[in-house]
């Protein structure tokens, strides 16, 4: 442990997600004032930054010479982790049927389902080329915020407090770090965290996390994807038009 990595916990942790939320208050203003703005371009931005961090995480661990099994980049195929993949196919095939709930539901019902993303709604694909494009952030998330918030953040606490603790409190900090995408959404997101984060004690390695993780995500922006076309009569709004976004 080094002061490094106490400086980098207040970053990811602290700095990061305040600046996430400004800037995204910031675009839901433009928007507000019915500025144009390119999903593509949030997408690029957000990968980038993600794997800023994850340059930073990996620099930081080859810099101090520590094992890749702190930071959960082993793989130990023994009967935990072979439970915790199981946990995982339970995971995706729940998203299946989610996604198979929502499609088959009526217009209004679907429609519900956006309203209840509130002001995310702004950041889901809602053309071909977005999908394809959320996808890619959908798959950087899943790698790098499992190595920073479950590998990284669950090693720093752990000189602080029992393995469980730490995953409780990563899960906690995980949920207030997308306080972004609404401050109703952050208990939802605590809990996916911490079934992330159960994965990761199960199995020791962030492998399955980072699987589900993505798979959440990907889930998430196509059933958004097809809801939007499904309710708007299969004509999705251009690339660049303006959104509005829910309060």
């Amino acid at each position: 442990m080094t002061t490094i990595d106490h400086f980098f916990v207040f970053g990811i942790a602290i700095v990061f997600p305040i600046a996430s939320f400004i800037s995204f208050r910031r675009l839901l203003a433009r928007i507000a004032k019915g500025e144009k703005f390119k999903r593509s371009e949030i997408y690029t931005s957000t990968a980038l930054s993600l794997w800023g961090i994850f340059a930073a995480t990996i620099a930081l661990w080859m810099f101090s010479d520590r094992s890749w099994a702190d930071l959960g980049l082993n793989l130990q195929l023994d009967g935990a982790f072979f439970f915790a993949a199981l946990l995982t196919v339970a995971g995706v095939v729940a998203l299946y049927f989610q996604r198979r709930h929502v499609m088959s539901a009526d217009r209004e019902t679907q429609k519900g389902y956006l309203d209840q993303l509130g002001t995310m709604d702004v950041f889901l694909p809602r053309t071909g080329n977005e999908l394809g494009r959320f996808y890619g952030v959908s798959l950087s998330a899943g790698i790098v915020e499992e190595v920073v918030w479950r590998g990284f953040l669950i090693w720093y606490l752990s000189f602080y407090m029992p393995v469980w603790a730490a995953a409780i409190v990563s899960s906690i900090g995980f949920g207030l770090a997308h306080a972004y995408q609404g401050f109703r959404n952050v208990p939802q997101v605590t809990l996916v965290g911490g079934v992330f984060a159960l994965l990761f004690v199960i199995s020791g390695s962030v492998w399955l996390p980072m699987i589900l993780h993505a798979a959440v995500d990907m889930f998430q922006g196509r059933l958004a994807y097809d809801v939007v076309n499904l309710t708007n009569g299969d004509q999705a709004p251009p690339n660049d038009a303006p959104a509005a976004a829910s309060a």
